[in-house]
């Protein structure tokens, strides 16, 4: 029994280990110094969308504005201040997934402002799913390095 649970810690503890792992590989660092871009995931529902959740964190040793800088440019009638401007990229079927807009072209998306030094603000994104076979897409959130592999669940 004793050799048992032994297994089952050391088991739970590799798992514990290699969690952090999977968070390093969903995060990319932007041309702001100390601001990065954390995936938290990527969910498919029954209304033929999928919708991004993610984070900004402010490692940095002061206020960044982020006013404009994840908008779609393209857009009409678009708010400065939404995350607009985050994509998917289906390397697969080479497509590109915009962010999902109603009639008058407001986003299906968070807002962000200013983000404070040391804090995190959550975000998130609705777009049109791709089709059920693509199990990864590439995350693009402009001014960030694009992040490779992330995982589309249920």
């Amino acid at each position: 029994m004793r050799s048992l649970c032994t297994t089952l810690l050391a088991v739970g503890l590799i798992g514990i280990a290699a969690a952090p792992g999977v968070a390093a590989e969903l995060k990319a660092e932007g041309n702001e110094p100390g601001l990065s871009v954390l995936i938290q995931d990527l969910k498919r529902d029954e209304a033929n969308s999928v919708t991004l959740r993610f984070q900004l964190v402010n490692d940095a040793d002061k206020t960044i504005s982020l006013h404009g800088k994840f908008e779609d440019h393209e857009a009409k009638g678009r708010d400065s201040d939404e995350v607009g401007g985050v994509h998917l990229i289906d390397n697969a079927n080479k497509k590109k997934y915009l962010v999902v807009r109603d009639s008058n072209g407001k986003c299906a998306c968070a807002k962000i402002g200013n983000l404070a030094k040391g804090a995190k603000a959550s975000l998130w994104a609705k777009f049109a799913a791709p089709p059920e076979n693509i199990e990864k897409v590439t995350v693009v959130v402009p001014d960030f390095q694009p992040v490779d592999g992330v995982p589309i669940t249920r």
